[in-house]
């Protein structure tokens, strides 16, 4: 069922979960509501949803009219390299920016340190190659020079008063130009260059806006429409866990400062409360249905513009935010996509696919060509409801931070390298924490927890509290029994033959690779 070649909007949201939209079976898929319905929680305190009803209707319907991808997975569970490898189709750890910092040959932990280099090969310049206009809209976060952030206003200076509206303008523009260099945009919008508050914006400014950025994709469709188009939309939310304060911000406020009026291309955001409230929803869950306002904007401009039926819209998540910056199954994300001229409604891919496949696969069906640089393959065919082609990977490697994994159908394999000063430290702190009666606060990376309001929770992004063996240098989970990741099996006599063969296979996807980990590479 292959169609001409579609036009092309992925939507990527922000640390989005599997309980955060209403197309999955949260008790089987890996998140905060299905960990603690199956009593696979291991703390008091959890972030999971009391009403686990989310109204996302246009979500659902890209599910319910399209594909379904029960085991999709970004290969690193933070901003940066999550958004490298979906632009570049490579392993982060392939960043030319990350590879100056740490040359190849030696140890290198990957945080927010790979980003697209000025001019590299990424999704815009070779869909651009194939004829196909390319626009982005939303969190940009892959990379400025000089870090970019304005500098020299009061943090609490009113956004209202014209020189400082002033300012914020001609520091959004000149940030805009560097995005559209840096990476060949046709069009850059409605963005936002680091998380909004680390773009130094007074306080008023930082703010989520995603009726701005929904207004930057409906302008680009416009626009772009006579001819094929790629559209990369990355959302700023949920950003952690929901928030409904977020959608009582002025909607006028934006990092390209204060907006003339505000934009209109979805429903007020008093509407999602009414909607919600009409429903028997927890008005705690709006972020749900104002995500999904954003994804109806996008469908009704592309409806507007006669191209929906020939347009591949996909909406995914740059990771979960349970297990965020770890190899759990933070990685495994959800993700659907519609497109009515290729895919036959209710289509489900059940193969191990990843964001480094994103790009070979915009490249397949846009008639372009992949390089010889890629880590990804196409999996274009198995959105025609074919089955994996010879040869697709029954095995995937996941990076962050001091952790490599390898993940298969049914198992997990995680492996814990930090150096060994960096092993010290840690547990310098593990101790400081058993005499001081505190939860551990010094991370994999050696960081202590950054956040000083979320020190009870423990290493940044409770991580040790959703995973009980966190810092065990080798674990090994069996993912059909335990999707959860609470019990590793590492040490058990019982797995010895599986823990060997995937230790085997992280060695072999480790090898083409830049940089040394531990036994599996040496210089």
């Amino acid at each position: 069922m292959q169609a001409q070649r579609p036009n092309i909007v992925f939507i990527y949201a922000d640390d989005l979960d599997f309980d955060e939209i209403g197309c999955y079976d949260i008790d089987r898929f890996p998140c905060s509501t299905g960990a603690l319905r199956a009593n696979r929680v291991r703390r008091k305190s959890n972030r999971a949803y009391a009403d686990t009803r989310m109204l996302t209707p246009h979500i659902n319907g890209l599910a319910r009219e399209g594909v379904t991808f029960s085991r999709f997975y970004v290969t690193t569970s933070i901003c940066t390299p999550s958004r490298y490898s979906t632009l570049a189709g490579q392993y982060a750890s392939r960043s030319p920016e990350f590879c100056r910092k740490h040359p190849p040959g030696t140890h290198a932990p990957i945080r927010w340190n790979t980003d697209l280099a000025a001019g590299q090969e990424n999704a815009a310049l070779a869909l651009k190659r194939a004829g196909y206009a390319s626009g982005m809209v939303g969190k940009w976060h892959c990379g400025m020079a000089g870090g970019y952030a304005l500098r020299g206003i009061d943090p609490q200076a009113s956004p209202e008063d014209p020189a400082v509206n002033q300012a914020v303008g001609e520091f959004y523009a000149a940030g805009a130009r560097q995005v559209r260099t840096r990476a060949g945009w046709d069009y850059a919008e409605s963005l936002y260059f680091n998380n909004k508050e680390g773009m130094g914006l007074p306080a008023a400014l930082q703010v989520h806006n995603l009726d701005w950025i929904a207004e930057g994709a409906v302008r680009f469709i416009r626009q772009a429409a006579r001819q094929p188009f790629f559209l990369y939309v990355p959302i700023t939310v949920p950003h952690a866990q929901y928030l409904s304060d977020w959608l009582k911000a002025n909607p006028r406020y934006s990092p390209a400062g204060v907006l003339e009026k505000a934009p209109e291309v979805m429903p007020p955001r008093e509407d999602v409360f009414r909607r919600l409230q009409e429903a028997g929803i927890d008005p705690r869950n709006a972020p749900a249905t104002w995500i999904d306002d954003l994804v109806g904007a996008v469908l009704k401009a592309l409806g507007d513009a006669g191209v929906a039926e020939n347009t591949l819209v996909m909406f995914s998540s740059d990771h979960q935010s349970r297990g965020k910056d770890t190899c759990f199954e933070a990685c495994r994300v959800p993700l659907v996509a519609r497109w009515p001229a290729g895919i036959r409604p209710g289509t489900r891919v059940e193969s191990l696919c990843a964001n480094i496949d994103l790009l070979p696969t915009f490249l397949e069906l846009a008639g372009g060509q992949s390089s010889a640089m890629m880590d990804g393959a196409s999996f274009a065919s198995q959105l025609w409801g074919s089955t994996p082609p010879p040869g697709w990977r029954d095995h995937l490697l996941l990076e962050t931070s001091n952790i490599r994994a390898v993940v298969t159908r049914q198992w997990k394999y995680v492996a814990n390298r930090p150096p060994d000063a960096v092993w010290r430290v840690i547990e310098q702190d593990a101790m400081a924490a058993r005499r001081e009666g505190r939860p551990r606060l010094v991370a994999l990376d050696g960081v202590r927890n950054p956040h000083p309001g979320h020190m009870q929770e423990g290493i940044r992004y409770s991580a040790l509290a959703d995973f009980p063996h966190y810092f065990d240098r080798d674990q090994l989970y069996d993912l059909e029994a335990d999707v959860f990741e609470q019990d590793n099996l590492a040490g058990d006599p019982s797995y010895r033959q599986v823990l060997f063969e995937h230790r085997d296979r992280l060695t072999s996807l480790l090898k083409p690779l830049p940089h040394t980990f531990a036994e599996f590479k040496t210089a």
